[in-house]
């Protein structure tokens, strides 16, 4: 149940701004990031889309890769976020386009060299994205792409010593319960996963060639999990308590938390070829 005064999600300037400030504060979406250029052969193209781009914090690992005159489309679904981005990333070489990934081929003019989707597919219509990006890519262009943990079905990602320690979010749930009269409500059913198998079908029907499935190792800290939890959009617990109450429940979980505590998830991550 949405709280009494839960923000309107990625469209709320406030959640945009809070994202775009982890983005810059903290290192996971620029090496994730990296990880995408690497295998999108971008040495010498000269435009690239960064798919859900958001604040624009791929678009510009993506421009670091490219030749000095290259260019990079950052397409997103929310204005608040892209007008976040221009703010914080105002590079001319990065033009913003305002749409759902499933209709990329009615706002981008192709052929594009690559097209590059950090930590968002699993948001969209997998098969109408994916035919989408085919039609703007010209042949031969890369696709590459990832998808967190257990949306791709991978298993359990925490150390052992990591284990004998509560984490951030078993604390928030306890303290919830125990001040706030959290009620935990049921779970609902998991998204399907999108396995490797499923998402090699997928962009094979759209007329990809898979040329690697490769599983990463993503390391993270207390405190930066404590900034991913402040964004209003991912506080816990997601019931009726206001934003200022989980904001206190927050504070309290991180008062008790074992700060050398790591977070380790795994991702799976696909280059695929048009």
């Amino acid at each position: 149940m949405r709280p009494p005064d839960a923000l309107t999600g990625w469209d709320d300037q406030r959640n945009a701004e809070l994202y775009d400030r982890f983005t810059r504060d903290f290192p996971f979406y620029t090496q994730t990031s990296r990880d995408l250029a690497a295998r999108a052969d971008l040495g010498s193209k000269e435009l690239a889309v960064d798919l859900c781009g958001g604040t624009g914090a791929t678009a510009a690992v993506i421009l670091d890769a490219m030749p000095p005159h290259g260019r990079v489309i950052s397409v997103d679904a929310s204005t608040a976020m892209q007008e976040a981005g221009r703010r914080s990333r105002p590079h001319p070489r990065i033009t913003w386009v305002v749409s759902r990934a499933e209709d990329l081929a009615e706002r981008v003019a192709g052929p594009v060299d690559a097209v590059l989707c950090n930590a968002a597919i699993w948001k969209t219509d997998t098969p109408a994205t994916f035919a989408a990006v085919k039609r703007i890519l010209r042949p031969g262009g890369r696709f590459v792409f990832n998808i967190g943990g257990g949306f791709a079905g991978l298993a359990g990602d925490e150390d052992q010593r990591s284990r004998r320690t509560p984490s951030l979010n078993d604390l928030i749930n306890a303290i919830a319960v125990r001040d706030y009269g959290h009620v935990p409500q049921k779970e609902q059913a998991p998204q399907e996963a999108l396995t490797a198998d499923i998402v090699q079908r997928q962009l094979q029907d759209a007329g990809f060639t898979v040329l690697a499935r490769d599983v990463i190792t993503c390391h993270g800290t207390a405190e930066e999990k404590r900034a991913w939890l402040s964004i209003p959009v991912f506080a816990r617990p997601p019931d009726r308590l206001t934003h200022q109450q989980r904001m206190e429940i927050l504070q309290k979980a991180y008062q008790e938390a074992d700060k050398t505590r790591t977070t380790t998830t795994r991702w799976l991550l696909v280059t695929a070829q048009a």
